[in-house]
């Protein structure tokens, strides 16, 4: 093909811009730095010392080790890095979220730089491994700042004065948010915490410990995320979260609650600090109520309404979409479904509770479950090469932790399933499966396995 000299310059022209376009990744070592610099500039929490904790990095090719006493095997020093830092080719397994994990007998901070999220900045990336090491802060030093996640699962998301109430909550902290001075603050956040005090009366306690305990542990790593990034505020959104978002919530609500503390009582990190029992509403609380003096705030009723309106249209939206999930799951091929003996059910070893959706009449499980007892176990991990999912249907009051009577998996391909004297295992990507005492039956691409009591 004869190209003429305006079509190569038209080319060439085309290349630049493509190139001046596509983000440049941001190294481990940006990161890194970055890191330091935030933690040097100035206390993000009383008694927080994030640089006392290692930093791992996946960047997609390798993974970086910042400040560790004694890196493990197959870390090598990086000649000649600042900060100084130890690599090794790959995802080290302990690196597989942004979180933390024991690397080398110690807690570190995890980090992911890769694919996309190279493309972020180096202060943004710095900010959520500061999040991910104050978890670990707080794991040392206040380990009561935990939710029981089991609670979620029975959440009453289908309560739709519940779900306007939240969103009312979520409508006036935003707009406590905005207060032009301390009063008009003060009194738009006492409003808030009024309408919380009233959805809270109504639900059973365990919901609401469940809420305050995850704004003191998400809520919190989040505000030191937001600092370090250099802001002092967050955004509410106008019309709150999806009836079913609760845990998302924590990540803006914690924040907002903080950021209003610190605005009507400077020094409430330091008074949490010396008294942990103590919650972020609580402080709130106490301080709105100081100083509010004679200021006055009211909601538009019209409005209000049209809240609870919304939210009984929207729960019973997400009752049809728990009944369609249902029926979508129960069309896909290839399947196994185990049937535990009466009195002897399967319990939750291990579970994502992040990729667990309610469906009508279960929990569908769409990442990762294990669930065994004395006879053996199941597993399912959705990875490369498999598409699976689990559907648990309970065996007691709580959809999970009562222990599963009947479990049914979906999406497998090819499985090789083998049965010798009561003892059946079955081979598929993604599935692991070995149960003894057990019978076979088959359905066209249904396998039935029905578990008997185990005994001894």
């Amino acid at each position: 093909m004869r190209r003429t000299a305006t079509t190569l310059l038209a080319l060439a022209l085309a290349a630049n811009a493509t190139a001046a376009e596509a983000p440049t990744a941001t190294t481990a070592q940006e990161i890194a730095t970055e890191f330091a610099s935030i933690a040097r500039s100035g206390e993000l929490w009383p008694g927080y010392r994030p640089l006392a904790t290692p930093l791992a990095v996946y960047d997609g090719e390798q993974t970086w080790l910042f400040r560790h006493p004694s890196p493990p095997e197959g870390f090598t020093a990086v000649d000649g890095s600042r900060p100084k830092a130890w690599a090794m080719p790959g995802r080290h397994p302990a690196v597989t979220a942004n979180s933390s994990a024991e690397i080398g007998g110690r807690m570190t901070g995890t980090l992911l730089a890769d694919g996309e999220r190279a493309g972020h900045s180096a202060t943004a990336l710095a900010a959520v491994a500061l999040h991910e090491i104050f978890h670990v802060y707080q794991r040392q030093n206040h380990p009561d700042w935990v939710a029981d996640e089991g609670d979620l699962l029975r959440y009453p998301f289908e309560d739709a004065e519940q779900l306007a109430y939240r969103r009312l909550e979520t409508r006036l902290l935003g707009w406590a948010l905005e207060g032009e001075d301390e009063a008009t603050t003060a009194c738009r956040a006492a409003l808030a915490l009024y309408y919380r005090n009233e959805r809270f009366a109504e639900m059973d306690p365990a919901f609401a410990a469940y809420e305050r305990a995850n704004e003191l542990n998400e809520g919190l790593a989040s505000y030191v995320q937001i600092r370090a990034r250099g802001e002092s505020g967050v955004e509410m959104p106008a019309d709150g979260w999806p009836a079913t978002a609760l845990r998302d919530r924590f990540y803006t609500v914690g924040p907002a609650l903080a950021f209003l503390l610190d605005r009507l009582r400077p020094g409430w990190a330091g008074e949490l600090e010396a008294d942990d029992t103590r919650h972020l509403d609580d402080l709130l609380a106490e301080a709105a109520k100081a100083k509010a003096g004679e200021a006055t705030c009211r909601i538009d009723r019209q409005r209000t309404m049209a809240l609870f309106v919304a939210a009984k249209r929207e729960v019973g939206a997400l009752q049809e979409a728990r009944q369609q999930r249902r029926s979508d799951f129960e069309q896909r091929p290839g399947r196994v479904v185990v049937v535990a003996a009466e009195g002897a059910p399967l319990w939750p070893q291990r579970f994502d509770p992040l990729n667990v959706e309610h469906v009508a009449g279960g929990l569908l499980h769409t990442r990762y479950v294990r669930l065994g007892n004395d006879a053996g176990a199941v597993q399912i991990v959705d990875e490369a090469g498999s598409d699976l999912e689990a559907l648990t249907e309970a065996a007691g009051e709580h959809p999970l932790f009562n222990g599963v009577q009947r479990v049914e998996i979906a999406g497998l391909e090819g499985a090789e399933v083998e049965e010798e004297g009561g003892e059946v295992t079955i081979r598929s990507p993604g599935l692991e499966f070995a149960f003894s005492g057990a019978t076979v039956e088959r359905y066209g691409d249904v396998v039935m396995v029905r578990l008997e009591r185990p005994t001894g």
